[in-house]
């Protein structure tokens, strides 16, 4: 108590604000519950619970994440991973560690248009029961609130072919008792792809020291690099980061992630801290995660190794049609084109029956005298039909969530009685919501569907 105390002199001596802070020091980021080191700022930071990862998916990757889009929670990992999106997404995640201690999050990304980037929001919030305060006296001095909130907005967008930017607003808010600071920070974020693997970068949490009573504390910046690449049709991710926090040692992290079908998801995670041989948080981290239609829920668990597990459940919801992850088609075998035989006769070009001689003069066709009868053919005459345009939309995992969305639409006043779910060759299915003449009026249902954030296309109509 006396040495939180000393580094914390916002505390009021002789009270029990100091254990209290204590705690919350350790558990707003799990990785600071460390051994103290002579060459690091151990708990010499505010707003430590920034470092809280975001996302049970990540988790179960152990933070391998830097360059791994992830829904509305990218904009904790790396704001540029959200110019991506192609449909509005709400997250949020609940995390528990020691047993009282809580950890939520709740994040929202909205694509603004072609070429207008992806908005986001998020508010974070880290909080333990209400405690009942002592004096040196141990006599009552009523309850008080211990919490931690910090509301971020951000914006990303490409900015050119394989290259994204983003960047994110923070106001941050901390209160023990009678006692609060508040203050300001941002992150930047880059990603591109290269060769079919994405790299990304990262500087969080740069701001000005936020100011307890009589004293300012820096916030805990770092930096993050990452790459990673799919495999096998995308039914493999492995990911690798390496962390630069500014207050503690840097690690490194490896994940992968192995996708069975469309709908399940399997993730193994290792993350080890440089110079500290005994860290708690080197380790081995586990991951379940399941994708269904627009619905997205994972569940991960960081082991204690010592210390304590910390369990994380998030749950994501894409409005406007699934993201889902389509089966691999499966390779047709090859097949020998069969040989041509030869005829058995000339073959016949066009054969008709002659025109008899009376229909031939009656309808004012005969043959003047001296000439051939013989009419050259004329092939049949065949009626022309206009080409038609049809307005699809998306890929669904399952004719339920293919109907469910066609509800939708028809919630919104859209007019589709011609609508169908369609099964496609390769595994899903997709919604043809309706058939025009013209490619205009094609392209205009098009562009309404794009106000609302959904993402259809205008195909040439099959016979």
């Amino acid at each position: 108590m006396r040495n939180c105390q000393s580094a914390h002199p916002f505390l009021e001596p002789g009270r029990s604000y100091g254990i209290i802070a204590c705690v919350l020091l350790i558990a707003a980021s799990y990785f600071t519950a460390r051994p103290a080191r002579a060459d690091v700022g151990v708990g010499t930071s505010a707003g430590d619970f920034l470092g809280f990862e975001v996302g049970a998916s990540s988790a179960g990757l152990a933070g391998a994440n830097t360059s791994v889009a992830s829904g509305a929670s990218s904009q904790f990992w790396n704001p540029s991973l959200l110019a991506g999106m192609t449909r509005p997404q709400a997250s949020m995640m609940h995390a528990t560690w020691l047993g009282n201690l809580q950890y939520e999050w709740i994040g929202y990304a909205l694509p603004l248009g072609a070429r207008k980037g992806v908005g986001s929001m998020s508010v974070a919030y880290f909080h333990m029961p209400s405690v009942s305060g002592v004096d040196q006296f141990d006599n009552p001095t009523g309850e008080f609130r211990v919490y931690d909130m910090a509301v971020t907005l951000g914006y990303a967008r490409p900015v050119a072919k394989g290259l994204m930017l983003g960047a994110n607003g923070k106001l941050i808010r901390q209160t023990l008792a009678t006692v609060s600071g508040t203050g300001a920070a941002m992150d930047l974020g880059a990603s591109a792809t290269i060769a079919g693997a994405t790299l990304g970068a990262t500087v969080q949490n740069l701001g000005p020291d936020i100011s307890f009573g009589a004293g300012s504390y820096p916030l805990p910046q770092l930096t993050r690099f990452g790459v990673s690449r799919p495999f096998f049709t995308e039914r493999i991710l492995l990911a690798a980061d390496y962390t630069m926090p500014k207050t503690y040692f840097n690690d490194v992290r490896v994940g992968a992630e192995v996708r069975p079908n469309s709908i399940i998801a399997v993730r193994l995670g290792y993350r080890r801290v440089m110079g500290a041989s005994d860290d708690p948080s080197t380790g081995l981290s586990f991951g379940l995660g399941a994708h269904y239609g627009p619905v997205n829920l994972d569940y991960a668990m960081t082991p204690d190794n010592g210390f304590a597990d910390i369990h994380r459940l998030s749950f994501g919801y894409t409005f406007g049609g699934s993201d889902a992850r389509p089966e691999p088609k499966k390779p047709e075998p090859k097949t020998e084109p069969a040989k041509p035989t030869a005829p058995k006769h000339p073959p016949v070009i066009v054969s008709a029956p002659a025109p008899k001689k009376a229909a031939l003069e009656a309808s004012g066709s005969a043959p003047a005298p001296g000439t051939s009868s013989a009419a050259p053919p004329q092939a049949a005459s065949q009626k022309v039909l206009p080409e038609q345009y049809e307005v699809v939309l998306g890929s669904y995992q399952s004719e339920a969530s293919a109907q469910s969305e066609l509800k939708a639409l028809r919630i919104l006043w859209f007019s589709l009685k011609d609508a169908v779910a369609v099964a496609m060759p390769g595994g899903g299915y997709r919604l043809s919501l309706v058939r025009f003449n013209s490619r205009k009026l094609a392209d205009e249902l098009a562009a309404s569907l794009v106000a609302l954030s959904f993402t259809p296309r205008v195909e040439m109509a099959r016979r």
